[in-house]
């Protein structure tokens, strides 16, 4: 009985082996693959950066802001003959005048800080706006440093303090129409950007294509025969002298 029960053990254990073995032959050959190999992470797509709604910076100023420039030109080319012409002239203490000027007229040079640092603000550029415009001034500065240094500092301090000298007695009037009044200034101003109320009259000269000029061609040398050369004349023979005939003598005869 127990020798059955053994028989019987190991039959049923041929049957489960052979049961699996024949599951596994009969799973196709991409399966056993797809077990081998883990899954690959689907591929996502890359997200595309989305257009930035930034709106572009203003190109041109309204007439604050055009005026507000002005000022900063003025007191920073002021600042720039403080600091550079002081040991140059210091009899006419240029640095001085740069400082009479800031107290002076505080609150016109704060309103027009003000109008740039908002123009910078509203031009949608990013970044911080005060730090735009410390930016701008720093670049205006070594701008007039430059111009400067090309005239020669000798040069450039006489003739720039005395300006100085003149812009510390103006009055706010004086500096509103000198800055903002182009007209009744006689001044023509120069800006970064041009007033946005103003049309351009004229258009751009148009680009002509400027032809080199090609050589003109010489003209072909004219062959000429050769000139023989003239035979050499022969010496003429010299004449010969001939003797003159004598006369014929007469003979008396006796």
């Amino acid at each position: 009985m127990s020798r059955q029960r053994a028989a019987l053990r190991h039959s049923l254990k041929a049957l489960t082996g052979a049961a699996v073995l024949g599951a596994l032959l009969a799973l196709p050959a991409s399966a056993g693959a797809a077990a081998k190999e883990p899954a690959k992470p689907a591929a996502t797509k890359a997200a595309r950066p989305a257009k930035s709604s930034v709106p572009a910076t203003p190109a041109c100023y309204n007439r604050a802001e055009h005026a507000a420039e002005q000022l900063m030109r003025m007191h920073t080319e002021m600042m720039v003959v403080g600091l550079t012409c002081r040991t140059v002239v210091p009899d006419k203490k240029p640095f001085d005048l740069y400082q009479d000027f800031s107290v002076k007229n505080r609150a016109l040079l704060s309103s027009s800080e003000a109008s740039l640092i908002n123009f910078y603000k509203r031009s949608g550029s990013g970044g911080n706006a005060t730090r735009q415009f410390d930016m701008f001034r720093t670049e205006l500065a070594n701008e007039i440093s430059r111009r400067a240094a090309t005239i020669g500092i000798p040069q450039y301090c006489a003739n720039f303090v005395d300006r100085s000298v003149a812009a510390k007695d103006l009055t706010g009037d004086d500096l509103r129409t000198l800055t903002s009044d182009e007209k009744n200034a006689g001044l023509m101003h120069l800006a970064s950007r041009p007033l946005c109320d103003v049309k351009v009259v004229s258009n751009p000269d148009p680009v002509f294509a400027v032809a080199s000029a090609a050589p003109a061609p010489t003209a072909p040398k004219a062959t000429t025969a050769k000139a023989k050369p003239a035979k050499a004349a022969a010496p003429a023979k010299p004449k010969q002298k001939v003797a003159a005939v004598p006369t014929k003598q007469s003979v008396a005869v006796r």
